[in-house]
């Protein structure tokens, strides 16, 4: 029986070792964001973030530096809206096996008035979409500009190296940016 034990003990000593670990919380407007798809760039399989933003994904392949993918889709089936991506391009593990990237801020589209929506071409309208509060229309999120002309993640300085693609609703960042962080 103790052989049995002392083997599940090493067994997952080095699970531990070979498997590599990327956490974090997600917020969105100072408050945790659910439900948000993150995975490595390449791969088909994804965690969840719960219902407190919290994420853990595992790396099993060696060690190399990797392409994290955040995508806030929520589970949206309409396929008139396209969600935000952030991807953060090549996390480097530094001989480590876990990578904490803290609390990240998650970027959100630009929010408009009504009146501002009526004076954009019909190209522009048709990269919005509607926020209601039941039946009434309160104004639009505005999918070719972000909120903000800079991130946060998970830095107290405000980030501006970093590129939106309108077009794809993708946010890149390089990891080297924002790896020393406070």
């Amino acid at each position: 029986m103790r052989k049995i034990f002392y083997i599940s003990i090493f067994t997952l000593a080095l699970k531990g070792i070979v498997n590599a670990q990327i956490t974090g919380q997600l917020f969105q407007y100072e408050s945790e964001f659910p439900s948000a798809k993150v995975a490595l760039l390449g791969d088909s399989q994804y965690v969840e973030s719960d219902f407190d933003g919290n994420f853990i994904i595992e790396k099993s392949n060696n060690l190399e530096n990797v392409d994290l993918v955040i995508d806030l889709n929520q589970g949206l089936t309409d396929s008139t809206f396209k969600a935000l991506k952030i991807i953060i391009k090549d996390l480097k593990f530094e001989k480590r096996t876990k990578l904490d990237l803290g609390k990240i801020e998650l970027p959100a589209f630009k929010s408009i008035e009504i009146s501002e929506f009526e004076r954009l071409s019909k190209s522009e309208q048709e990269n919005c979409y509607p926020i209601y509060c039941w039946t009434q229309l309160l104004g639009y999120l505005f999918t070719n500009d972000l909120e903000n002309e800079y991130l946060i993640l998970n830095c107290e300085d405000r980030i501006t190296e970093f590129e939106y693609n309108p077009t794809t609703k993708i946010v890149k960042i390089e990891w080297d940016v924002i790896k020393d962080c406070k």
